[in-house]
């Protein structure tokens, strides 16, 4: 079929044409010089799952331009050739990350030495003073426990220092003692109460008391008037000398034993009431402590 175009008018169509075919040549060599997915590695699961999620055919696989490590295919990339981000997306975050993959030192500077701190008054710290404290004493009697030593001794042959009775009666006073206003709840005690139970009035205690023996004075009787005989009287023989008191000594473990304890003024009815407790074990039937 032969053209319609005349002489005068061919140098007119290829000038048309030209830029076309410029422009075709520019794409072939950009394109040429895009690196895609590098064969020698397989693709990451996350890029096959995007792409078949997006329906990109294999055939195309080597046409998304690709900017990862040793050439590999990114999800940046296919969402890139997909027109979902910018073209320039991937290659600027891949910038970036080499960038501030490098620490960068420049901006430090080394810090000034410390100014000397100044001297600062010693504050007095305040003296814990002890709380004013009481005595208490009783006065008990060891007869009733010497002599329930002494039959248990008679009988079983066996002799119980009087230490013993004094520490089992010291253990066991000290149980359920009143509770001491100083003395603070626990916490598993503050949780009863929240729960509903009653406070605890009681506690056990930990006194120990001291122990001072007071010797008991012997007891003086007066002396017997004697008798004189008349036959006496009548021979002369009778004696002008003058009748002396006659001194009895008290019997072992009459002496006035004093049990005393030293506790704060907040203690002192706690105190008492111990002492109370050990005075009525060492004198009614103290043989209970050991048998």
């Amino acid at each position: 079929m032969a053209s319609s175009f005349t002489v005068r008018q061919i140098p007119a169509v290829l000038a048309r044409r030209q830029p076309r075919v410029l422009g075709t040549t520019r794409r072939l060599a950009s394109s040429s010089a895009v690196q895609t997915q590098n064969p020698a590695y397989p693709l990451y699961p996350s890029v096959i799952q995007l792409l078949h999620e997006k329906g990109i055919p294999d055939s195309e696989f080597s046409k998304i331009p690709a900017s990862g490590p040793k050439g590999r295919l990114l999800k940046g990339d296919v969402l890139a050739y997909l027109g979902s981000i910018p073209a320039d997306y991937p290659a600027t975050q891949q910038a970036r990350f080499d960038k501030l993959a490098h620490l960068d030192l420049s901006n430090i500077k080394i810090a000034a030495p410390p100014k000397p701190a100044e001297p600062q008054p010693v504050a007095e710290e305040p003296v814990a003073r002890p709380p004013p404290t009481t005595s208490v004493a009783v006065s008990i009697s060891l007869a009733t426990v010497l002599s329930v030593q002494k039959k248990i001794q008679e009988t079983l042959g066996v002799n119980v220092p009087l230490a013993t009775f004094l520490a089992r009666a010291t253990d066991l006073a000290n149980d359920d003692l009143p509770r001491s206003s100083r003395e603070k709840q626990s916490a598993d005690e503050l949780f009863d109460e929240v729960l509903g139970a009653k406070p605890i009035q009681t506690s056990r205690g930990d006194y120990v008391p001291e122990l001072n023996a007071v010797e008991a004075p012997s007891a003086v009787q007066p002396a017997k008037p004697v008798k004189e005989d008349i036959i006496d009287i009548l021979s002369g023989k009778v004696s002008k000398a003058v009748p002396r008191p006659s001194v009895v000594e008290a019997p072992a473990g009459s002496a006035a034993n004093v049990f005393s304890l030293t506790v704060p003024v907040e203690e002192e009815k706690r105190a008492r009431v111990f002492l109370d407790r050990v005075k009525a074990l060492l004198t009614v039937e103290p043989g209970r402590l050991v048998l």
